[in-house]
């Protein structure tokens, strides 16, 4: 009995192996097709395909860099933060739970210290660098600041005298103008200081006291299309510049204020 087992046993065997050997033949032979490397490590058709697909990403990509890889610019940077910080804020007051109230300050108080290192790091520039201090220019320090204040007075006052030289002051009113009579000694007052001559024009022939001559009006109120009592302007019968001091009444520092943006606008800020 044992031997018929054993002899059934060798049998199913050879059966198995022949038939091992007639499928490696059918399949042209996994060792005739393999003979280089080791054999049993060879990549299978699978992974040989996506091999091959990987290597044609890695080319493609390497072939368009910056289509695949550039980094955001700070402006994208900036741009997407605040969508974002926007877009939290949204979700807080549109469903106020403690989720999103607290994902919006979260971002807001990251926010806050971004914006207080921008602050911190720009102060240490500028302590760094002088030129960038404002603060030379125009000091904040009580005793400075007066010394400052001091020279632009100063510097106000030679300009506008200078002025005088070249420009003098056309003064359009009216003599039922309240307004008129209240700004007139203003007018008086800057021409006596910087030594500016005053034409001054009434609209219905009337006068003031502080200009008994003027000149009644003989159509330049039309050409100059006054339609705001009272108006002062400096002109330059020279070159015909004109330059509008004054509409309405208006103080003896804003007609100074007025004249020097005016002057610095002309001369390209030289001054």
């Amino acid at each position: 009995m044992r031997n018929t087992l054993y002899d059934m046993w060798c049998k199913i065997v050879k059966i198995c192996l022949l038939l091992a050997f007639l499928i490696g033949r059918a399949e042209a032979g996994f060792f005739d097709q393999h003979a280089e490397g080791w054999h049993w490590y060879e990549t299978l058709p699978l992974e040989e395909g996506l091999e091959d697909k990987k290597q044609e990403e890695k080319a493609s990509s390497s072939s368009f860099p910056n289509t695949t890889l550039k980094p955001k610019t700070s402006t994208e940077l900036v741009k997407a933060y605040r969508q974002e910080l926007e877009g939290r804020l949204t979700d807080a007051w549109v469903n106020p739970t403690p989720q999103n109230l607290k994902a919006y300050q979260d971002m807001q108080k990251d926010m806050m210290l971004r914006s207080q290192r921008f602050s911190n790091t720009w102060m240490q520039v500028v302590y760094e660098n002088p030129s960038l201090d404002h603060t030379i220019v125009a000091p904040v320090n009580q005793k400075a600041r007066h010394v400052y204040l001091d020279e632009e007075k100063k510097h106000t006052l030679e300009t506008i005298k200078a002025l005088s030289q070249t420009y003098g002051l056309f003064f359009f009113f009216s003599g039922d103008c309240p307004y008129c009579h209240q700004f007139a000694p203003i007018v008086k007052t800057f021409s006596e200081t910087y030594g500016w001559e005053v034409m001054a024009i009434s609209q219905n022939g009337e006068s003031l006291k502080e200009f008994p001559e003027a000149q009644t009006d003989n159509g330049l109120f039309a050409t100059w299309k006054i339609d705001a009592l009272p108006s002062l302007y400096a002109v330059n019968p020279n070159t015909g510049h004109v330059l509008p001091i004054a509409f309405g009444l208006t103080s003896l520092d804003q007609m100074e204020e007025r004249i020097m943006t005016l002057i610095q606008k002309n001369s390209g800020g030289k001054n």
